[in-house]
């Protein structure tokens, strides 16, 4: 008997059968995938936390809890709410709660502002040297006297009539 040749490929009619599309489409759509997650994980970059050490930032942010609360223990959302005057009660407590909190935050941004006398004693002394040096500087440069600059600008006129009194514009 003949032995009838095996076929490798597939014949065009079967190929262009809808599952037989799907399929295609499907190991295309495989191929596509695999590919970009090799591309992803090839060029993903991964830093050794503790093999860095950064330091701290020398900034701080303050966030006012008007605008954005960060935490449960700045919002005033927390317990029983009133809506519409519904409840007399919860909404005086509310705002009594809200008023305090705003009262705390003013006391603690009034405490950060304040300086102690000690500190504005020092800061006063440092300036007074800084300008008692700057005046002696000056008159030893000066060679102990104290003289005005000259230039070629002519002076100001000096107002004449009523003695450098403002007058009112007549209307």
């Amino acid at each position: 008997m003949a032995e009838i040749p095996h076929k490798t490929a597939l014949s065009g009619k079967l190929l262009t059968m809808k599952f037989m599309q799907r399929q295609q489409e499907q190991e295309t759509r495989d191929k596509l995938v695999k590919e970009q997650n090799r591309i992803v994980t090839e060029a993903h970059w991964v830093i050794d936390q503790a093999a860095v050490d950064l330091p701290k930032p020398k900034f701080q942010v303050d966030y006012e809890p008007s605008f954005l609360q960060m935490n449960a223990t700045e919002r005033s959302s927390v317990g029983r709410m009133s809506f519409q005057k519904f409840n007399s009660v919860v909404e005086k407590s509310a705002s009594q709660a809200a008023g305090d909190q705003q009262l705390e935050r003013e006391l603690k941004r009034q405490r950060q502002s304040e300086i102690s006398d000690d500190e504005m004693a020092n800061e006063m002394g440092r300036s007074n040297k800084a300008k008692k040096t700057k005046e002696v500087a000056r008159k030893s440069s000066n060679g102990g006297q104290s003289k005005k600059p000259t230039t070629n600008r002519r002076a100001p006129p000096k107002p004449s009539g009523s003695g450098g009194k403002f007058m009112k514009p007549k209307e």
